[in-house]
């Protein structure tokens, strides 16, 4: 009968072969990996909208806008038409003019709102603001064909939600007077036409680098100036509740603004740095910004029919909290590495079998590919509820404590057993650093995974791959 010539040239119990057949294994232990990985988008999709439910009941993501001064005006423009005739019109508008200096602290207490296993950082805002105007040096340089009506002038402030305002905002003026402010409708903090993005003057043009808001609401309070040489202050404290982000336009010419909280899961946003890290406090934290003229790209008054008001927002100092997405990462972290640490188990099984002389069935291969595929979606679940860390802690023992008894049992060998717990117990403690490190998980994956071929490459050194183990006496140098 003929024989197969490759038969000769790969013998019966190749190790070799079984290596092949190895990788084959962990390339199918991809696909539940891949359901895994859609399972944790499915709920990361499902958990943003919760979150943005809840965050809603409670006025949602807050953007602050602190005191400015409107003042309107009338203008008398000459213009040519077709014919060459001169005609005269009158416009009218607003000016805004913004404070020379400005200061904003914020005092956050911060709760979490639920919803099942679902949560939302709520919070409760109290922001005192502090703003110097000096209207001459602002306007200096405007054409004169501006004819301002200072009687009529008002202080303006404006929120992303209103109906989450908690108190009845009152100004208090540095001669002791005050004013309540209430809300207006009189005012688009977008140009007219709405068809102006950008700031254009003749001569001077700029365009917006975020988009512009669409649902700002205003409220201001008269003030009553005879003309442009009164300098004047004015204080007022504002509270409110928001959910998941906090921020504060650079509402004057040098803005000032400090933020307080009592949550050690800050982070901090916006589109200006702040000038100093965040600081843990007894209490929580505090971070604080200083912006001046020059970075924040504003003048220091413009006006309204070609201004967009609503452009300072955002350029903004915010913190947020943590949010859904947050509490997925980690867990979508690891299942990207996911091929890598079974292909790993996959190798240290394969030289349990070398150094025990015993056999592992391919079935039992799978089976130990399923339960580390089983760990994923107990990390996923258990991390909804108690959060990462822990999560891991539970999924990771459950699984490290099932894979060495398994491997001790399969292999007969206490000892086998107690090599793998150490060797499992060592690999998802590494996991877990890798997952943790964010910025530098790609350099720690790379250098494991290195490692591991590095390991295995020296404990097989000495395997005849065609055949079986060769003796130690016969050991080539």
């Amino acid at each position: 009968m003929a024989t197969n010539p490759i038969a000769g040239l790969i013998p019966r119990g190749s190790l070799g072969l079984k290596l092949l057949l190895v990788c084959l294994l962990v390339l199918v232990m991809g696909i539940p990996l891949l359901i895994v990985g859609g399972l944790v988008g499915e709920r990361e999709t499902r958990a943003r909208a919760v979150t943005a439910e809840l965050g809603a009941a409670s006025g949602g993501s807050q953007v602050l806008g602190g005191p400015m001064l409107l003042v309107p005006y009338t203008r008398s423009v000459e213009t040519t038409d077709d014919q060459g005739r001169t005609q005269r019109r009158i416009d009218r508008g607003t000016y805004v003019v913004f404070a020379e200096t400005g200061s904003a602290e914020t005092n956050l207490e911060v709760q979490n709102r639920r919803r099942g296993i679902y949560r939302a950082a709520s919070y409760s805002a109290t922001t005192d603001f502090d703003a110097a105007f000096s209207p001459a040096a602002a306007l200096n340089g405007v054409d004169s064909s501006y004819r301002f009506d200072w009687p009529q002038a008002r202080i303006v402030m404006f929120v992303s939600d209103s109906r989450a305002i908690r108190n009845s905002a009152e100004l208090r003026f540095g001669d002791g007077a005050t004013a309540t402010m209430e809300p207006i409708s009189d005012l688009s903090l977008v140009p007219s036409g709405g068809e102006i993005d950008a700031y254009s003057r003749p001569g001077i043009q700029s365009t917006p680098s975020a988009p512009l808001p669409t649902s700002l609401q205003a409220f201001a309070a008269p003030i009553r100036l005879s003309d442009m040489s009164q300098n004047f202050t004015v204080e007022t404290r504002l509270t409110l509740t928001g959910a998941q982000r906090f921020s504060i336009a650079a509402f004057a010419q040098n803005t000032n603004v400090t933020i307080r909280g009592d949550r050690h899961d800050a982070r901090v946003e916006g589109y200006f740095p702040s000038s100093e890290a965040l600081q843990s406090t007894d209490q929580g934290f505090a971070v604080g910004w200083s912006v001046p003229l020059v970075g924040r790209g504003a003048e220091k008054a413009a006006d309204l029919s070609s201004f967009n008001l609503g452009l300072i927002t955002g350029r903004d100092m915010a913190v947020s909290f943590v949010s859904s997405d947050d509490v997925y990462r980690g867990v979508a972290r690891a299942v990207a590495y996911g091929i890598m640490f079974i292909g790993i188990v996959f190798l240290a099984t394969l030289i349990f079998e070398v150094i025990s002389g015993r056999k592992a069935h391919p079935a039992q291969y799978v089976l130990v590919g399923l339960a580390q595929c089983v760990f994923y979606l107990l990390l996923l679940s258990l991390t909804e509820i108690i959060g990462f860390t822990v999560a891991f802690a539970i999924a990771a023992a459950a699984t490290v404590a099932l894979l060495a008894y398994y491997a001790g049992a399969s292999f007969r060998s206490g000892a086998i057993g107690a090599r793998a717990f150490a060797g499992l117990a060592v690999l998802y403690g590494a996991m877990y650093v890798l997952m943790t490190l964010e910025d530098f998980a790609m350099l720690a994956g790379s250098v494991v995974a290195f490692v591991v071929i590095a390991a295995t490459m020296i404990a097989t050194r000495r395997i005849d791959w065609y055949g079986r183990a060769a003796p130690a006496t016969t050991e080539q140098n």
